[in-house]
């Protein structure tokens, strides 16, 4: 009997199983698609795969699926797509608790009509799920106001690699006694076990949401400034600093503040007479926003460099070792570079990473088939190495989860 036939008996229903063409972006080569639409279904699924010795990928919107290394084994991808809905929503309480699969899009919308919002950033956020989101981690560069997301996640169900079923945390801030088995889950990627539904906290909307806009001729020139934003007597809410392709557009440094109106404006020229520099105001904020959130987000080649701060200089300056065009785009706050280049820069990936190396930092690369580059991990020093493998132990004792990790 073939996985999707076995597939099939096993969750006793005709739509559970998709196509797989649908999903050519996948990593390797499913056998099958799973679309379960209930925590049990997902909890079948994962005893069948424990049982058949078969793996399984995680996947939730989609829009953030790369192809890693081919499978040694046969896997299905397991899909969260109908998973969604909101089931509980308390806006006096200001929590959330929606389905994996949910759109971020139907959420803020849902949110916004009262008041409120999900201050997460990252890029093309409103086509992810919120699962999917928080399987990620990512908080974008709102982190700097509000926290990050795995702070604001109470509570969430998940369904490990042994078909074990976990209410973990709750609907309240304050629900954890011991152990708080969330905060290893959130950023997890999959390897722990499928994220079904999750209680997430919620924020008022701001009454003035503001965009200062300082630009250059590069990156580096708005460095002192970007230095001078994180060392300000209070904290914007993000501090981006934009620039590419090439040099066909200026660098932008880009501060977000928010709050009451005179606040605000008390705010920015506190900054301004701090920075000794003068801003411009964006006329149109959100699209100012929507472009720096999106930019460097997609290519052939994408590096995600990690250092301190105070070394985000000298980690552009390890881009020198790429020759071609490039965008990027750094959350100059928490020291991360995110940097699209062209294919003929492939090979230059094993020098840079040296190079971020060297600064105590860490690199990551996503390459389109078919393009020759190191995309090895950084290193890992070993002691961090052995917990997270004792934790995925745990949680996935059959080493289910996640079988084309690269």
């Amino acid at each position: 009997m073939n996985v999707v036939a076995s597939l099939t008996e096993a969750l006793r229903s005709d739509i559970a199983v998709g196509d797989v063409h649908a999903w050519s972006g996948a990593p390797g080569q499913p056998e099958a698609v799973v679309h379960p639409a209930t925590a049990d279904e997902v909890a079948a699924t994962v005893r069948w795969a424990s049982a058949n010795g078969t793996g399984i990928a995680v996947v939730a919107s989609g829009a953030r699926l790369r192809a890693a290394r081919r499978s040694e084994r046969p896997f299905v991808l397991l899909c969260t797509d109908r998973l969604s809905g909101i089931e509980a929503y308390e806006p006096a309480d200001l929590t959330l608790t929606a389905k994996a699969g949910t759109p971020m899009s139907a959420l803020d919308s849902e949110l916004r009509a009262k008041g409120q919002w999900l201050p997460y950033d990252p890029p093309h956020v409103d086509a992810r799920s919120l699962g999917g989101l928080v399987a990620t981690g990512e908080s974008g560069p709102l982190w700097m106001g509000y926290g990050e997301l795995r702070n604001h996640v109470l509570g969430l169900t998940l369904v490990t690699g042994d078909g074990r079923t976990l209410e973990l945390g709750g609907r309240v801030v304050k629900n954890v006694a011991g152990f708080d088995l969330l905060k290893p889950v959130v950023g997890s990627r999959g390897r722990l076990g499928v994220i079904t539904s999750v209680c997430v906290r919620a924020f008022p909307v701001p009454a003035c949401d503001r965009v200062l806009v300082l630009s250059a001729g590069s990156a580096e020139a708005l460095l002192p400034v970007a230095r001078a934003v994180g060392t300000a007597p209070f904290m914007p809410v993000s501090s981006v600093l934009v620039a590419g392709p090439g040099r066909k557009e200026p660098a932008r440094l880009l501060v977000r503040l928010q709050g009451a109106e005179p606040t605000v404006e008390a705010d920015q020229k506190t900054l301004e007479r701090h920075c000794r520099v003068s801003f411009e105001r964006a006329s149109d904020p959100s699209a100012v926003l929507l472009s720096a959130r999106d930019h460097a987000s997609a290519g052939d080649l994408m590096l995600e460099i990690s250092v301190l701060p105070s070394r985000l200089g000298d980690a552009l300056a390890t881009l020198t070792e790429l020759r071609g065009e490039m965008s990027l785009v750094a959350d100059t706050y928490r020291g991360s570079v995110r940097v699209i280049a062209g294919r003929d820069d492939a090979r230059a990936v094993g020098r840079v990473r040296a190079r971020v190396e060297a600064l105590g930092g860490s690199l990551g690369a996503r390459v389109a088939r078919g393009i020759d580059a190191d995309v090895s991990a950084s290193s890992v020093p070993p002691p961090v190495a052995a917990l997270a493998r004792g934790i995925e132990q745990v949680f996935d004792p059959p080493g289910v989860f996640w079988p084309c990790r690269s």
